[in-house]
This record gives C-alpha cells, sequence and structure tokens, in this order.
C-alpha cells in the first residue's frame, strides 16, 4: 500500500493498493505548505520609547546578580495563524525543548509572564516571529505589543542577559533598529534563492558546510544592507545582500534575525530555525538534536512478487535475491561510505524471513553466485549488515494464536543463530506490520486499502508471544495514524501489553516488487502520473525524477531530525547494471543531499539503540509533560536541575556522566529523584 506523493497542503495520508505478496509499505508524506507571505508592513505605526529608555511597570527588574534564568524558551508571536508560531513550535518539539507561546493579540506581557516571584527569569531565550509583530485586522496592521509590553522585553533581555532570535525581519527602525538598510523585496516561488553564510553565519551555523548553499523558496524575502557603523554584522548574503543579521543594541541586547518568511516544512528551516534557537538559548536547553538515517531491507531468503516492463507482475516464481545481488549490495554500500565519510557507521539492516534460508549452506561468499548461494554468501557478509526478526515465513500475524506467533518468533531467531546472523533479541518486524490494529476486513481482500483500527485491535497473542520471548521493540508504519507517536522520535507503549514498544518506519515509493529503474518509472507513473491511480503530476516523470523526489522526501526527514528507518524490499537490490540498485541509488542520492548541507556527522545505530532512543525520548517528554525545571545560575556556573516526579531528561549543554558529543554540542541524561535536584557546570555556547 503507498500514499499520495505531497502537495501543498498539511501532511495527509492517502493509502491505495497495490497486488503484493511479501508486503507493499504504506506511505506517509511530510506536504509541503506555502507559507502565508506578509507584505511589506505599513510605515506609519507609532514609534514606542528607545530600548534604553523602558518606561512599562516594573522596568526596575531586581535580576538577582547577572540574572539567573529558566532553560525554557518564549516564543512570541501575533495569534494561533501566525505562521511563525507553527515554525518555532515543529523545531522546539522535534528537539525536545522546554517552550511557551505567548499571543500578543490577545495575552498582556507583563513582569509576571517574565519573572518568577522568586527573581528567577523564566526564560534563556526568547523567539519573535518577526520584528514588528504585527497583524492583520480588518484591512490595518496593528501591533500586537504596545510600547509598554516592548520596552518591558527589552528590559528583561538586558537585566537578564537574554538573547533574542527573530525568524522575519525587515528593515526600518520600528520597533527597534537592527542596523538594516533596504535594497529590494519581493517573493520568491519554487526556484531557489542562493543564500551563503558569512564568517559570522558559519559560527552561528558551525553544523553546516562553511560553503553551503541555502535555497531559499517559497518566501517573501528583504534584501538589505548593513548600515555602516551601526553595530551588526551580516550572518547570510545572497550575493550583496543581507538576509540574516547578528546585532547589539545600544542596551547591549544581543539578537539574531533573518529577513525571510519560512514555514515549517521548508528546507530553510530545517537548516536555520534550530541554529537561531541554539544561538539564543547559548547551547542550554532541554532536549538535543542529531541526524540520522538508517534503511531496511525486508525479505530476506524470501521471494516477491516481481513487476515486470509490460506491466505484467510476476508472483511465482517472483524476484529472489542472488549470492551476486547480495555481495553486489555489500560492494555498493562500502563504495558509498567511502564516498560519504560523515556516514561512516552506516549499514542497512537486512529483515529476515528464515523458513527459505538453506541451514546446511557454508560460510562463502560467491561473488557471481546464484540464488542458491544467498545464504552461503549471506553468512559470509554477516557482519557486514545487521539483520533483524521478520518472522520465520512471513504470515499475516492479525489473528495467529499463540503457539504459531510464538514459532514464528522464536524459530527465526534460531535460524538466524544457526547462520551466526548478529541479531538483537528484543526487535521483531512482523510481516507488512500484521498484529497491530491495521488490516483489510476481508481476508480474501488482498489488494484493497487496509483499515487502521488502533492498537487496541491489535492481536493480542502476538503481544505475548513477543514478550515472553524479550521483545521489546516492534516495528510500526509512520502511514498509520495510530503509529505515529505523539512525540518527535518517540514510540508508543503499547497499550495492551506495555512490555512492548511499537517504533514507526517510514515508508517509500521505491515499490515493493520493482527492480530497474524501468520497472519502477512504470509503477510510479501508473500511481503518480496523469494517467495514474492517484494522478498528481502532470506528465509521466522518469526515473531521475522520480528518484530525486524520493530523496527530497526522505532528506527531510533526515534533516528534521528524524530517527527511524526507512523501508526498502528485495527487490530493490538486484544489480540492474553496472553494480547499480534501486534502494543504493537512493541512498546516494540522499547521502549527496547531506553532504551538500551538513559537516556533522550522519548516525545510524543499529535497531536496539534505535529502541531505546526512543524510549529516553518518551521518558525526557514525560518529565517534560511533569514539571521538570532547570535553572542556570550565571554568577555561579551551575544549572540546577529539578523535577516533582523519578525520571530522566535530556539537557543539551550538560557534559555530566553518559554524555554524548555531536559536532561542537553536548548533551547528558540527568536522572532525577522525585523532587530531588541534579546541579553540573554547563558547557555555555559563545
Amino acid at each position: 500500500v503507498v500514499g499520495l506523493p505531497p502537495v501543498a497542503l498539511p501532511p495527509v495520508t492517502v493509502p491505495s493498493a497495490l497486488p503484493r505478496r511479501t508486503g507493499s509499505v504504506p506511505l506517509d508524506r511530510t506536504r509541503k505548505v506555502r507559507p502565508e507571505r506578509p507584505g511589506r508592513p505599513p510605515k506609519a505605526v507609532p514609534k514606542p520609547p528607545a530600548a534604553g529608555q523602558p518606561s512599562a511597570p516594573g522596568t526596575a527588574l531586581n535580576a538577582p546578580g547577572p540574572g539567573s534564568v529558566q532553560l525554557r524558551a518564549l516564543v512570541v508571536g501575533t495569534e494561533p495563524a501566525d505562521w511563525g508560531v507553527a515554525t518555532w513550535r515543529s523545531t522546539l518539539d522535534r528537539v525536545g525543548a522546554a517552550y511557551d507561546v505567548f499571543y500578543g493579540r490577545t495575552g498582556t506581557l507583563d513582569l509576571e509572564t517574565l519573572v518568577r516571584p522568586d527573581g528567577v527569569g523564566r526564560y534563556n531565550a526568547i523567539l519573535l516571529t518577526s520584528n514588528m509583530l504585527l497583524y492583520l485586522d480588518n484591512g490595518n496592521y496593528v501591533a500586537a505589543l504596545d510600547a509598554n509590553e516592548w520596552n518591558l522585553l527589552w528590559a528583561y533581555q538586558r537585566d537578564y542577559q537574554v538573547r533574542q532570535a527573530t525568524l522575519y525581519a525587515s528593515h526600518g527602525t520600528w520597533p527597534e533598529d537592527y542596523c538594516l538598510t533596504g535594497v529590494s523585496e519581493g517573493g520568491v516561488g519554487d526556484t531557489p534563492l542562493e543564500a551563503q553564510l558569512t564568517s559570522a553565519g558559519a559560527g552561528v551555523f558551525d553544523y553546516l558546510r562553511t560553503d553551503v548553499d541555502i535555497p531559499i523558496t517559497q518566501s517573501y524575502v528583504y534584501r538589505t544592507g548593513v548600515r555602516p557603523g551601526c553595530a551588526g554584522q551580516s550572518v547570510l548574503t545572497a550575493g550583496a545582500d543581507t538576509l540574516g543579521v547578528l546585532t547589539t543594541s545600544t542596551d547591549g541586547r544581543e539578537r539574531l534575525a533573518l529577513t525571510f518568511t519560512s514555514n515549517q516544512y521548508l528546507l530553510q528551516s530545517h537548516l536555520l530555525a534550530y541554529g537561531l534557537f541554539r544561538w539564543a538559548s547559548r547551547g542550554l536547553y532541554f532536549g538535543e538534536r542529531r541526524h540520522f538515517l538508517n534503511v531496511d531491507i525486508d525479505d530476506w531468503f524470501n521471494g516477491a512478487d516481481h513487476l515486470h516492463d509490460d506491466g505484467t507482475v510476476e508472483t511465482e516464481p517472483g524476484y529472489h535475491v542472488s549470492g551476486h545481488d547480495a555481495y553486489n549490495l555489500h560492494l555498493r554500500q562500502s563504495a558509498l561510505l567511502a564516498e560519504h565519510p560523515q556516514a561512516a557507521g552506516f549499514r542497512m539492516t537486512l529483515a529476515y524471513n528464515g523458513g527459505d534460508a538453506d541451514l546446511t549452506a557454508g560460510n562463502t561468499c560467491y561473488p557471481n553466485g546464484g540464488v542458491n548461494t544467498l545464504t552461503a554468501t549471506s553468512r559470509c557478509l554477516a557482519n557486514e549488515f545487521r539483520w533483524i526478526n521478520h518472522t520465520l515465513t512471513h504470515p499475516e500475524m492479525n489473528f495467529t494464536d499463540y503457539p504459531t506467533s510464538a514459532a514464528e518468533i522464536s524459530a527465526n531467531f534460531a535460524v538466524g543463530a544457526t547462520l551466526g546472523l548478529p541479531t538483537p533479541g528484543d526487535v521483531l518486524k512482523t510481516g507488512e506490520y500484521s498484529g497491530l490494529g491495521v488490516y483489510n476486513p476481508d481476508p480474501d481482500d488482498d489488494t484493497g486499502p487496509p483499515t487502521d483500527y488502533g492498537l487496541n485491535a491489535s492481536n493480542p497473542h502476538l503481544l505475548a508471544a513477543a514478550r515472553d520471548l524479550g521483545v521489546k521493540y516492534l516495528h510500526g508504519n509512520m502511514s498509520f495514524p495510530s503509529h505515529a507517536p505523539p512525540c518527535a522520535n518517540c514510540g508508543i507503549v503499547h497499550p495492551m501489553e506495555p512490555a512492548v514498544m511499537v517504533v514507526p518506519d517510514w515508508p517509500t515509493n521505491i515499490a515493493y516488487h520493482t527492480t530497474t529503474p524501468t520497472e519502477q518509472a512504470l509503477f510510479y507513473n501508473s500511481f503518480y502520473g496523469p494517467n495514474g491511480r492517484f494522478p498528481y503530476w502532470d506528465r509521466d516523470l522518469t526515473y531521475q525524477e522520480m528518484l530525486d523526489y524520493e530523496a527530497d522526501i526522505a532528506f527531510s526527514h533526515v534533516t528534521s531530525g528524524s530517527l527511524y528507518a526507512h523501508t526498502f524490499h528485495i527487490a530493490n537490490v538486484r544489480n540492474y547494471g553496472g553494480g547499480r540498485t534501486l534502494v543504493t541509488d537512493w541512498l546516494d542520492a540522499v547521502l549527496d543531499r547531506y553532504d551538500d548541507y551538513y559537516q556533522v556527522p550522519l548516525l545510524s545505530p543499529q535497531w536496539s539503540a534505535v529502541g531505546a532512543y526512543a524510549s529516553s525520548r518518551n521518558a525526557h517528554f514525560g518529565q517534560l509533560n511533569a514539571g521538570v525545571t532547570a535553572v542556570y545560575d550565571r554568577a555561579a556556573g551551575t544549572v540546577t536541575v529539578t523535577s516533582p516526579a523519578a525520571g530522566t531528561v535530556t539537557v543539551s549543554g550538560a557534559a555530566t556522566a553518559g554524555h554524548s558529543t555531536y559536532g561542537t554540542e553536548v548533551s547528558a541524561p540527568i536522572t532525577l529523584t522525585a523532587g530531588g535536584t541534579v546541579t553540573f557546570s554547563p558547557v555555555v555556547r559563545p
């Protein structure tokens, strides 16, 4: 089952059907949404008093020492429809940060908003959606903050030494001066405006390549200049024009702003919004940001349907991986790792069905071997790939009884042990994600779309068997709403069996039964071409066009920090010529994109570690929901974390026990007792 490709709408899954034997994969697409492009704000807006002359009540903030602050961000927008709020929210949610949203149109920003009764500042980062915070009301632009509110916000930033980052700013001096002069302005559509980092920008966004070209699309752009003699410097430019600026106000406040719109679906947001937040918070926040890429290839040792160039689907004998294909896959993987050193830890994961393996096979690689040499070649390459249990014979397990469920799991583990395949004992991927509440109500209908009945409709016998055999993590599918976790990079503790967690995969539109570019293009256009089952494109795409589009979708998952693996099938590993395969074509395209933008490692944890990471994210968000707080005491040089509930939370800027580094960043899990505190000396970014 596959889904429609993205259009200019919010994420939607539209399942469709395809005849299958070993299972095609439903697809959930992250859809691009064109942001509302605000026009140039009017100039005739009342000007508040200067930043250095606050006049709002409570201006004397009496910050304790240099100002202790919580590790928490304040997003300031105009109203819920403000596109910048969604952009900031998605960025912070993916990180796992603590934050609040203040709407200037309906709220009143006062001292209590910003400072706790004990004098501790509530926020260590102020994140504006736009520099003027204007909204349209009955045809007129209205300021969401009045003069008193602006001055109070500035006084807080000054006295507590809190930075301000702004998603979208224009030139001018109202409500304050960003050192910008106007050059030109206008909209940018699908043709990118390429922007580059300055040396100052390379310091702020140091996870990006210093020579990166950042494509700005679907935006309203102010091309500006930095006024000579003003305390500002460009961080992002397009030719001679400034598109991002780092400034210091006359009263010493630090501000970072971009001069173009960006919504949460656009690549420019994925590349830059996190850097704005990290800079504003000085690298001290709950959560962490990493980039991941994993690939699962389902049905190893099994057979697959085969879509031929003439459109016919062969089911018997179908397609089977040969020893040559397996060895070629190893060679292609090695070549990819050599070409893309940032992905040095990457290994493909083979989800195997041991029922078709040859348990009498030796341990020898057959570079030019046929189908009968697959098992021996797999044993020879056992440590070059990763392996997970995909059940013995790939049955649909929606209604299997306990003995059958247990036998399918345990016997496949036994095959892996016999063949020397290093298989984690706590991971299981059922055929077609079966047994987890998504199935066609007609057992004889193998072509209709499945129905998502929810996890409470899962097979209890499968869950019990998995639990009893030590399985902790069951693969889910992001195309099924009931399998999509409520928090970023989390799993779902199964409501019927809490010992088991569902961790979803990303499906792809590389079809389960295609082996060559011609077959793949035929399939793709039969679904999404102008005469396809789900018409989307106005013409049939070439294989390369389709591949680029699919790689862009996957790269959006990578840039957003998604942990979840992408799924392929055995037909996609066929050497269709010159050693090339559909799956490694896709991988090469995704890795090329990563290399174009990033200079931090691309992580590829094995599946037990994926499950453990998802579990840690559940614990992290559980602590946020429980009210965990952290206070940075700048004078003492410490951060103190407190929670009313026992648990573990991840804190960036903590180099404590169990910490990890990622580029120039450091983070660590902080284990808390109920009502207890943990204090550490943080690593503060400049």
